[in-house]
């Protein structure tokens, strides 16, 4: 069993890159149905509109997850905690694969979403080993495996699942899932935690913490509304392609997700850039590339070379935009970490969730160019909180 951990001066190289790995396998899950919601609609026989919303249910169960199970990473040992996470993801992924009808489908979608916490206790449970110097460097690595988790789930499920259907991804991530976590078992340092909350009192707390931290409220709006712009476009993303313009299949949405991850690449260079030019600085930069991205998929999106490039600045500002508010929430206190997580993750993906909603109620009413005035509305509303002119040590 490893001993309870001291908090180094920085954190080893390749503890950071299995952390990484499991933030990029873990958060895949998430995203696995997005260029297969075409195949998993006609298998059971779903609308349009009902097939496009099946990412919102899982992204309220991540909502959900987030409020019941990253606040204990405050007062219980982060390695049982995330290797607890992990075993339930695993069950619930099993579980998708072998849903009979839509309620159950939709109904193991929440419970997945419920279990996907594990990326997000990762960079809080990094933040405590890694020195304050480093913890922007840290951010930025970890934020690139879960982007790249994010991006290749999408060109893996879709490739996959144009094949060999579209359960097979879930049972390929179940199996990496298993033998990431027993590599992580064997790795993972323990952390005694100081707290000495009741489970009541530490969910009771985070109505304080959130009034007490302006920094906290704007960085989790931020982001969420961004957050929320880029699922709507992947959403909306494979009914365009399989649509009459292009006429092409879910392997095809998949491929757009190697364009994005460029952004993935880019992010420990933006975590460095939050250290040095300051964090405000960086979320203006990636909320503007992310306003931008949806003007030109709403003047060049008949295209596929349009849809590449908007690809590419959507991701990139995502990216940005989330290291840059994870290097301003994790300077608010080492003690309330957990709870800072919380909230964060709670906005990020109340935001997504109501996006992929919305994105769904877009594109049936409205289409392609209603999906763009609605992304292009959320990023710049984004990039209007990232302008504000307070200004906090650290930060500008």
């Amino acid at each position: 069993m490893p001993k309870a951990a001291t908090v180094p001066a920085s954190l080893p190289a390749g503890l950071i890159r299995l952390l990484a790995l499991m933030c990029g396998v873990s958060i895949a899950s998430a995203y696995y149905s997005q260029p297969l919601l075409g195949e998993i609609g006609r298998a059971f026989n779903m609308s349009e509109q009902l097939a496009g919303a099946i990412p919102m249910f899982t992204q309220l169960g991540i909502a959900l997850g987030a409020l019941l199970f990253l606040p204990l990473g405050d007062i219980v040992d982060d390695r049982k905690l995330i290797l607890g996470m992990v075993a339930s993801h695993v069950g619930a992924l099993v579980l998708v694969t072998l849903a009979p009808d839509t309620p159950t489908l939709l109904g193991a979608m929440v419970l997945m979403g419920l279990t996907t916490v594990t990326p997000y206790l990762l960079p809080a449970y990094a933040a405590k080993l890694a020195g304050p110097a480093q913890r922007g460097q840290v951010a930025g690595l970890l934020a690139q495996g879960s982007f790249a988790g994010i991006l290749l789930a999408r060109t893996a499920s879709g490739f996959v699942g144009h094949h060999l259907g579209w359960s097979t991804i879930y049972w390929i991530a179940s199996a990496a899932m298993i033998v990431l976590g027993l590599v992580l078992a064997r790795r993972m340092p323990g952390i005694r935690q100081q707290a000495r909350l009741g489970y009541a009192a530490l969910l009771g707390s985070l109505l304080a913490i959130f009034r007490a931290q302006p920094e906290l409220r704007r960085a989790a709006a931020r982001q969420g509304l961004v957050f929320g712009a880029f699922n709507a476009f992947w959403i909306s993303l494979v009914f365009l392609l399989e649509g009459p313009a292009f006429n092409l299949g879910s392997d095809t949405a998949g491929l757009f997700g190697v364009i994005g991850f460029a952004g993935a690449l880019a992010a420990p260079l933006f975590g460095k850039l939050a250290d040095r030019r300051g964090a405000r600085f960086a979320v203006r930069a990636g909320t503007g590339m992310a306003t931008a991205s949806w003007l030109v998929f709403a003047g060049w999106g008949d295209s596929l070379a349009g849809l590449a490039a908007g690809v590419l600045l959507l991701d990139l500002g995502v990216t940005a935009s989330d290291v840059s508010n994870q290097a301003i929430i994790y300077r608010l206190g080492e003690d309330i970490r957990g709870r800072v997580t919380t909230i964060y993750i709670l906005g990020l993906f109340i935001g997504g969730g109501t996006m992929a909603g919305l994105s769904a109620l877009s594109w049936s009413s409205f289409g392609w160019h209603g999906v763009c005035a609605l992304g292009a509305l959320a990023c710049a509303l984004a990039f209007a909180l990232g302008a504000s002119p307070r200004r906090q040590e650290g930060l500008e």
